[in-house]
């Protein structure tokens, strides 16, 4: 799904929210185009932190 959305718009920043901290989950998210995850359980300063961050960001 993140492939096709940057295929759609490669402007879009996609923060994933995961349950696993599998570190194989983790790089084939990163390498299909995500920007960042957060795991879970997060808390609204990780999403905050999060968009704040890219926003910034113009990679």
């Amino acid at each position: 799904m993140v492939k096709e959305l940057i295929a759609f718009d490669s402007c879009t920043k996609i923060i994933l929210i995961i349950v696993s901290n599998d570190k194989k989950i983790i790089n084939e998210c990163l390498k299909s185009g995500a920007a960042t995850y957060i795991s879970k359980p997060f808390d609204f300063n990780n999403i905050l932190n999060s968009i704040t961050n890219l926003s910034g960001n113009d990679n």
